[in-house]
């Protein structure tokens, strides 16, 4: 079993949001709202005042939401379970069959197939329950053997590593 000690902070989960935000939106999101906003620009510059133009600007103001909406969530989420925590730490227990976390806020313990996939930023890792759910992974507390005793569990499980 690996045991470790994690540490949790604002600045770390600022960053962990930050990463989780960047690979929902993503550069193809970004591209397709300006792409949307400049066919928008030349519409109204033309003139035009047809059903398109509103359908554009909703796309805009949907899309632009949707990106705020997104971090502001993730992140209000992040700053209330560290709140519950009390001290900003949590332990780590890491079997072959597997993986719990212990705070303050409480006990959880998961199957490995539970952690669909790791997505692995500089200061932490996503361990990935769902498409809107992780759990961050503060890499200054991990040694290497936990790490990639981590992974190997995870694509043991039919868990994905990015």
């Amino acid at each position: 079993m690996h045991r470790v000690i994690l540490t949790y902070s604002k600045p770390l989960l600022r960053q962990a949001v930050r990463g989780f935000w960047w690979r929902v939106v993503g550069f193809r999101f970004l591209v397709a709202l300006a792409l949307s906003a400049a066919a928008l620009i030349m519409l109204v510059l033309g003139g035009d005042t047809s059903w398109l133009v509103g359908v554009l600007a909703s796309v805009l103001v949907l899309g632009f939401t949707f990106m705020v909406a997104l971090y502001v969530v993730h992140y209000r989420n992040a700053l209330h379970k560290l709140k519950a925590m009390g001290n900003p730490q949590a332990t780590l227990d890491a079997s072959e069959a597997s993986l719990s976390l212990s705070s303050g806020a409480g006990t959880a313990t998961l199957p490995w197939s539970a952690v669909t996939e790791v997505w692995q930023f500089k200061s932490c890792w996503l361990l990935m329950l769902s498409k809107s759910q992780f759990v961050t992974l503060p890499l200054a507390d991990v040694t290497p053997e936990t790490a990639a005793f981590i992974l190997s569990r995870v694509t043991a499980s039919g868990g994905k590593v990015g």
